[in-house]
């Protein structure tokens, strides 16, 4: 059994799907932290990311990685 005992920190980061015609919003927020990820789907299946700077975007759910 392999055992660690040193902390481990884990973080989510938003990572935008390059492809997405909304481009802008890759470009600005690509590999920012992310500090919250809301609950409701919009009818786009996009759902509320609070970035740790505070700014806030629609993203698909698989947008927002271990990072």
């Amino acid at each position: 059994m392999l055992v660690i005992n040193q902390p481990v920190s884990l973080s989510w980061v938003f990572r935008p799907n390059r492809a997405d015609p909304d481009q802008a919003r890759a470009v600005e927020h690509a590999g920012k932290p992310v500090h919250a990820v809301g609950r409701q789907v919009d009818g786009g299946g996009r759902v509320e990311v609070v970035l740790a700077d505070g700014a806030r975007v629609q993203a698909y759910r698989h947008e927002v990685v271990l990072g």
